[in-house]
Order: structure tokens, then C-alpha cells, then sequence
């Protein structure tokens, strides 16, 4: 099965969705997952739920029918019928119009939601309980984890959708979804893959599973065990409109990449093994053959700091929050002047 969520917030949309593929109900290995969101002509992307061999045949007849995009009724118009014929689900997300719209069993089904879905029921009901905070995170009691996106535009929901999405890929009970958290959002008219790292730090000491840490609380944040150098990025291409994607474990130097390649359009993984943070791009471009200027960025806990704690005294008045020591392994990201002249 699959979960897709997409999201309007403002003038900024943003999908995620998971990688896992199933076999006779049994879930493949995540390197057997494929991509289910992909980018189309006009400044939409489309995510599927069902068969990925029939959805990619939808994908290329648009894109050869429309190789400049077109209207938002010829969209629909084209992905009703698509659907009708595969029995796949579509969602669309409409850069330009900052608009959704979701095609089952052959027809759109209309919703004033800005939130829309595809795929499997109950994840996505585990979704909403994630999100409104009513279900515990699975690391509850072991772990907080700490996300950077790197470059979203303001306002942006990848972010929202990304926090409940992890929760559910990684959910035990849930044999529907699995693999990596994809997430993609706008760039004004078209869309590019978020670059995001996330990084796990160790539970408070002597705090029990309820525990709600509070932003002005004097906590001090360290990993150690199984969450020193748990980190997990997504690597976006700098450049828009590139059905491609990368991801990255810290801790098993390992890459996955999802691309075209074996001469079918879809997005499979291909695993690289023994990479040291420095050598993602250059190994990223050797295994693709060309440079598509990836944008990384690899965090992890610092290494002085190997515990998490309250302070026994606050630093200063001004400064009584949490404190996050990270440590950069990678950072690809263009040099910015932050100066305000």
C-alpha cells in the first residue's frame, strides 16, 4: 500500500510520501521501494497509490501529450481517465494555483480540505494521530529527534507533513507504509525535493515516556548508544523539475538513491555503500554520470555532548531554553550573506 499527504498552506504547497513497495502483503526490502511522487510538465507533481509501473505509463503520456503543461481542466480531464483505465489513485499539487486535487476510481473527488490523501486508510488516521499529538512518537521514552529543513520557502507545510509522516514510516503496527520519507515541495511555479536532515538525541534523564519538553526549558541536548550519529538526510538536486532524489544514513555511510536507470522511467533505488560524508556529491554524480549540484547538508549530535540533561542553573535570564550542540559533517548549500548592509 502508500500514503501520500499533501498540503496547502497559503500560497505554499508540499507532499510527502513513503517508498515502501509490498509483495502478496508482505513488505519489500526498503531498496526494493520506488518514488510515488513525481514531477510533471506545467508545474505540477503527481503522486500515486497502487500499481508504479501503470502510474509511470500515465506520467510519460502526459508528459508527451502536454510537454509544456497544460490547464488545470486538461489535467484533470487526463488523470480521470488515466485512473478509470489503471484503477491507480492520483493526487495532483498545482505549484502555480497553490491547489490540490485528488482522482480516485476515476473521478475527483471534491474536498474544500487543504490537506488531501491517497492510500491506506488507517495510516493515514495513524498520520492525523501523530500530528495532533494524541499517539506518543515511536522513539517515546528512548529518543527526541531534531529536523533541519535546509531551504524551504516561508510558510511552507513540508515541514508539518514531514514530523508526522516519519512517525508513521517507522510504526511497527503499520505493514502499509514504509521506507523513506519523500517529501517535495514548491518553488514558486514548479517543485523541487526538500533537503532535510534528521537527527535523534537521547530522552531526558529520568524522565518517563509523558514527558513534554517545552522550548524555555533548561535542557540540554546530547546522543549517545543507538542514537550517537543517527542521522538521516534527504538529498535534493539543485535544479528544478529532476525526478531524482538521494538519501543518506549517517551512521551506515550509506546513500540511496532513487533515479531511472535499466532503461525504465521508474524512479528505483540503487544502494552506494562506504560513503564518507565528504564523498556524497562526487559519489552521487559518479553513479549518475552527471552533476546535478546536490544540495546536502549531514548534522548529527555533537560528540562532547553524549547525554541530555536539565541545567542546574539557567546559562543567563535571556537564555533559558533548550540548547542543541550539532555538528556538521556535510554542508553543500551555497555561502550566503546574511549581513543586512
Amino acid at each position: 500500500m502508500t500514503l501520500v499527504v499533501a498540503r496547502v498552506s497559503g500560497r505554499r504547497v508540499a507532499v510527502a510520501s513513503d517508498t515502501q513497495l509490498t509483495e502478496h502483503d508482505v513488505r519489500l526490502p526498503i531498496h526494493k521501494g520506488v518514488v510515488k511522487t513525481y514531477i510533471l510538465p506545467g508545474g505540477i507533481s503527481v503522486s500515486f497509490s497502487n500499481s508504479p509501473e501503470l502510474a509511470v505509463m500515465d506520467f510519460q503520456k502526459f508528459a508527451l501529450a502536454y510537454p509544456n503543461g497544460t490547464n488545470f481542466t486538461n489535467t484533470i480531464s487526463f488523470f480521470e481517465k488515466a485512473s478509470h483505465k489503471s484503477g491507480n489513485d492520483y493526487l495532483i499539487a498545482f505549484a502555480r494555483l497553490a491547489k490540490l486535487a485528488k482522482i480516485a476510481d476515476g473521478k475527483r473527488i471534491y474536498s474544500a480540505s487543504k490537506t488531501q490523501w491517497i492510500g491506506d486508510n488507517a495510516a493515514y488516521v495513524r498520520f492525523r494521530e501523530y500530528e495532533e499529538k494524541v499517539r506518543k512518537g515511536f522513539e517515546a521514552g528512548r529518543a527526541i529527534n531534531a529536523v533541519l529543513f535546509a531551504d524551504e520557502i516561508e510558510n511552507s507545510p513540508a515541514s508539518a507533513l514531514y514530523s508526522a509522516m516519519r512517525h508513521v514510516i517507522a510504526d511497527s503496527q503499520l505493514t502499509t507504509v514504509g521506507g523513506f520519507a519523500y517529501v517535495l515541495s514548491d518553488r514558486i511555479e514548479t517543485f523541487r525535493q526538500s533537503a532535510y536532515c534528521d537527527m535523534l538525541f537521547d530522552w531526558p534523564t529520568d524522565e518517563t515516556e509523558d514527558f513534554v519538553f517545552q522550548l524555555n526549558d533548561p535542557i540540554d541536548f546530547g546522543a549517545s548508544k543507538e542514537n550517537f550519529e543517527f542521522s538521516v538526510t534527504q538529498a535534493s538536486p539543485r535544479y528544478l523539475n529532476l525526478n531524482i532524489v538521494a538519501f543518506y544514513l549517517l551512521s551506515g555511510r550509506k546513500a540511496f538513491v532513487f533515479s531511472s536507470h535499466d532503461g525504465s522511467p521508474l524512479m528505483k533505488c540503487s544502494v552506494l555503500n562506504d560513503v564518507e560524508p565528504p564523498q556524497i556529491t562526487e559519489r552521487l554524480n559518479a553513479h549518475l554520470g552527471q552533476d546535478f549540484g546536490w544540495l546536502v547538508q549531514v548534522f548529527s549530535a555533537a560528540p562532547s555532548a553524549t547525554e541530555t540533561k536539565f541545567r542546574e542553573r539557567p546559562i543567563a535570564s535571556e537564555a533559558n531554553g533548550v540548547g542543541i550542540h550539532f555538528l556538521c559533517h556535510v554542508n553543500t548549500f551555497p555561502r550566503t550573506n546574511l549581513s543586512d548592509g
